[in-house]
């Protein structure tokens, strides 16, 4: 699963890429930004892989990890004095497609408890439905995360 995950957001990279350099309004990106932005992506499913056997730590989910990789590159871009620093946009765009699979859950969660229990929601804003979605993808995170933890200490009991 990780490994599609990071997959397209290494075509989303290149997409980004493409856009930034074609835009006439925002500034163009230095390549190595971009190259950075791969290159902890694809580290990233070796060191996750390696990290399985040796942790004792709770386990993290990739989505996590992905953003925290592109912080990291964010932040290590605007310290890079021999770099400029890219837009926000680009590392916005990227961040944006991250979160779009736990919104795409959510959505589809919801829909599902609606029709599930033949709710009438034809009255509701879509604004306050909106913030029910949001809460309900907070509630699946905990909920997978405590689901993770809990096979994580199985999968310990059973080495």
């Amino acid at each position: 699963m990780a490994k599609s995950i990071i997959e397209t957001l290494l075509k989303t990279v290149a997409d980004v890429q493409k856009k930034n350099q074609a835009s006439k309004t925002e500034e163009t990106a230095d390549p190595s930004v971009f190259n950075l932005i791969r290159e902890k992506l694809q580290n990233l499913e070796a060191k996750t892989q390696e990290s399985k056997a040796t942790r004792g730590k709770s386990p993290k989910s990739i989505l996590d990890l992905i953003k925290k990789e592109v912080a990291g590159v964010r932040s290590q871009n605007k310290k890079d004095a021999n770099v400029a620093t890219a837009p926000k946009s680009i590392f916005d765009s990227i961040l944006k497609k991250i979160e779009d699979k736990p919104m795409r859950q959510a959505s589809t969660g919801v829909k599902k408890i609606v029709e599930d229990f033949n709710l009438d929601v034809s009255k509701i804003p879509s604004e306050i439905l909106q913030q029910v979605q949001g809460k309900y993808a907070q509630d699946r995170k905990v909920f997978d995360q405590q689901y993770a933890q809990a096979i994580f200490d199985l999968s310990k009991q059973y080495k």
